[in-house]
């Protein structure tokens, strides 16, 4: 088959094989992008919840299991360190041969943990553009990392400045382009005397989502604000944190927490009458970013990137770890009239539609995607 050559073919290879913040991030761009003169093909593991979702709604997606994990507990996962290693080369030599059936101008690594794909495809001439969704890790394995992200890969983009931040050195970061969210039709309704006064948080069970902290402030508010509901939807499927997670969830369900695994997150946002996510580690969290295009009033940690979410004027910013200034702002947010968090949920609206729209972010990577081939 004879290719327009007036277009660019991008392939997106995704590490992981769950709908998680990171693939859900890049999914969103794919058809903006194709709009701005991209043919896309994506590769994913298989078998798996992303995958299936691509190839159901017709994406050019190929892919095969993928024996990459990132920390030796997550190599121990089924099945187990020594079969990962074994399949490692003939999973990196299936995802080569695809390169060269997909013939790319540009290889999107959609996050850190796609490096063993990225380096593959530097080593086969192809530009490669590293997509940073995640924090540079804080043990001994920062350095190694930000000397990758800086000299193994053509470029290296995060999606926000905090994110970009921690994958400094020297004089060297990656460039930003910030993460972006949909934007409803409609606002929220703001709900001028909701009984009871229901309050929402999205996300893994985990430590860096701050989880227990959440757990913590329903277990004081259930004692002191029994009007406040709190609802909680996710699960714990980080291997790190996956028995902790379970714990959590027990404390939850004995403090009222309403908890789903999954669901409508849109829809639910819409029965809800504020956000809140108190993450430890977070570069730009989606679902915050969802919660103020939706127009609810949020609570968001003093961490990594959801201060650039929020700005001056977005939403109420708390120090990670205080968990009674968390209790505190959700207190003071229940009793505040309607007026003021109808107001505090525009002003959230107007600065996804001015900053952290996915059109302006398929712009920023389309930037980079043609800043790479120029060299």
């Amino acid at each position: 088959m004879t290719r327009d050559r007036s277009r660019r073919t991008l392939l997106v290879v995704l590490h992981d094989e769950l709908m998680n913040g990171a693939t859900i991030a890049v999914i969103r761009l794919l058809e903006p992008l194709r709009g701005l003169g991209w043919d896309i093909s994506l590769w994913a593991p298989v078998p798996g919840p992303a995958f299936d979702w691509l190839s159901e709604r017709g994406f050019e997606v190929a892919g095969l299991p993928r024996p990459i994990a990132s920390g030796l507990q997550a190599l121990r996962e089924p099945p187990g360190v020594r079969r990962r290693i074994e399949a490692t080369p003939g999973y990196l030599t299936g995802f080569a041969k695809r390169m060269r059936e997909v013939r790319p101008d540009v290889v999107h690594a959609n996050s850190l943990y796609s490096f063993a794909e990225a380096l593959t495809s530097k080593a086969m001439g192809v530009p490669t553009v590293m997509h940073l969704h995640d924090m540079a890790p804080s043990s001994w394995k920062a350095e190694p990392v930000r000397q990758m992200t800086r000299r193994a890969l053509d470029r290296a983009v995060a999606v926000s400045e905090a994110c970009a931040s921690s994958y400094a050195t020297g004089q060297w970061a990656p460039d930003v382009v910030h993460g972006a969210a949909p934007l409803p039709d409609d606002s929220c309704e703001i709900r001028a005397s909701p009984d009871p006064f229901t309050v929402g948080t999205v996300g893994v069970i985990s430590k860096r989502k701050g989880s227990d902290l959440f757990v913590e402030a329903a277990e004081r508010l259930q004692r002191s604000h029994p009007e406040i509901e709190l609802h909680m939807i996710g699960s714990p499927t980080d291997p790190l944190d996956r028995e902790w997670g379970e714990r959590v969830l027990k404390r939850a369900r004995a403090a009222g927490v309403r908890h789903i695994s999954r669901g409508d997150v849109a829809k639910k946002m819409s029965e809800w009458d504020a956000f809140v996510l108190p993450s430890r580690r977070d570069p730009f969290p989606l679902v915050t970013l969802e919660a103020m295009a939706a127009g609810l009033p949020v609570i968001g940690s003093r961490a990594d990137g959801i201060p650039e979410q929020l700005g001056a004027d977005g939403g109420v910013l708390v120090d990670s770890e205080d968990t009674t200034a968390l209790v505190n702002a959700i207190a003071r947010m229940a009793a505040l009239p309607a007026a003021e968090r109808r107001r505090m949920g525009q002003a959230a609206r107007a600065r996804v539609e001015r900053l952290f729209t996915i059109g302006r972010q398929a712009e920023g990577m389309d930037d980079q995607y043609r800043r790479v081939l120029a060299g």
